[in-house]
């Protein structure tokens, strides 16, 4: 299991002797590409977002925390421009327009 720290974390612990994040990074973005490749799987196959409340599969449920987590991360302007523009592109319409 990964454990993702948060950006204010890592900024924090970046200043301590002897951490590191560089190396760290690289299997983060490995992983979110993952995450993003079974969203835009769900998508081809269900034709809709994921559920939260009313999800059939763990991996349904999975889908919509990890994309409620983009749309924090986007809202907080922390989500990596790659990212969001790599989201955009597997569905326009994945966030609110606000």
């Amino acid at each position: 299991m990964c454990l993702t720290l948060s950006t204010p974390k890592i900024v924090l612990l970046g200043g301590l002797p002897g951490w590191d994040t560089s190396n760290r990074q690289p299997e983060l973005d490995h992983q979110w590409l993952i995450r993003l490749t079974q969203f835009k799987d769900y998508l081809a196959a269900h034709g809709q977002l994921p559920r939260y409340k009313n999800y059939e599969t763990e991996h349904e449920h999975t889908l919509c925390v990890w994309l409620h987590v983009q749309h924090q991360k986007r809202a907080e302007n922390t989500l990596l421009p790659w990212r969001l523009q790599a989201l955009d592109a597997a569905f326009p319409d994945w966030h609110s327009r606000t």
